[in-house]
């Protein structure tokens, strides 16, 4: 993978949204020729980690989410080198919409049972999902994943397999609530689900598109 590059198009503005972006450029940002700098865009093109358009004016390009993977894998093993993550940290990011099975699942008894034993509190019956933008909240999701956390059981229950559930302890704009990460998830790895003994969207007036941090305990 083409490191250099990826990381000087994503300094640029690409993780949140396409930016004009020259061959010629690159190749001065990188000092390499401008040859050059068209075939490493192809070849990230190819490996799916950008996606570029041409217009009359020039080219955009935009990192995947597959480039957003790449990239917070590479800050994650850089902190594992320089230091750990301190014992709180905050994740940003913007709401958006889910599918709408998070009321399903948070409603079930087995697993509402152990939120309140574990957690201390009920959980409102649904999710909030929250879109991350950058590669450092990208990343902070990442080591989550690394940590040990509070687990919810899966269970069995009328021939189905419900997976277990990895919980952090979570400020929420000064509410209380939980980072969650469902062992079976359609989520991709730019997403985290809240929960919390409130309705979140309503406890601190947000909405689709309307950024939000949390602050997470280890």
């Amino acid at each position: 993978m083409d490191i250099p590059a990826l990381l000087k198009i994503a300094s640029r503005g690409a993780l949140d949204r396409p930016v004009e972006l020259s061959s010629s450029r690159l190749a001065t940002d990188l000092g390499i020729s401008q040859q050059t700098a068209a075939r490493r865009l192809k070849a990230l093109e190819e490996a799916g980690l950008i996606t570029r358009e041409v217009l009359p004016r020039g080219q955009t390009i935009r990192i995947t989410s597959r480039g957003r993977e790449e990239l917070a894998r590479i800050y994650s093993s850089l902190t594992e080198v320089f230091g750990e993550m301190p014992s709180t940290f905050s994740i940003c990011g913007v709401v958006t919409s889910g599918i709408g099975d998070g009321g399903y699942y948070m409603g079930m008894e087995e697993y509402k049972r152990q939120f309140q034993e574990k957690l201390g509190f009920d959980p409102f019956p649904g999710t909030l999902n929250m879109k991350l933008r950058s590669a450092e909240d990208i990343r902070a999701r990442q080591e989550l994943l690394k940590l040990e956390g509070i687990e919810i059981e899966g269970f069995k229950k009328d021939g189905r397999t419900f997976g277990s559930v990895k919980c952090f302890k979570a400020d929420i704009e000064g509410v209380e609530g939980a980072v969650i990460v469902p062992e079976r998830t359609h989520h991709s790895a730019d997403t985290i689900e809240l929960i919390a003994p409130e309705k979140i969207r309503e406890r601190c007036q947000v909405g689709d598109g309307d950024r939000l941090c949390v602050k997470i305990m280890r």
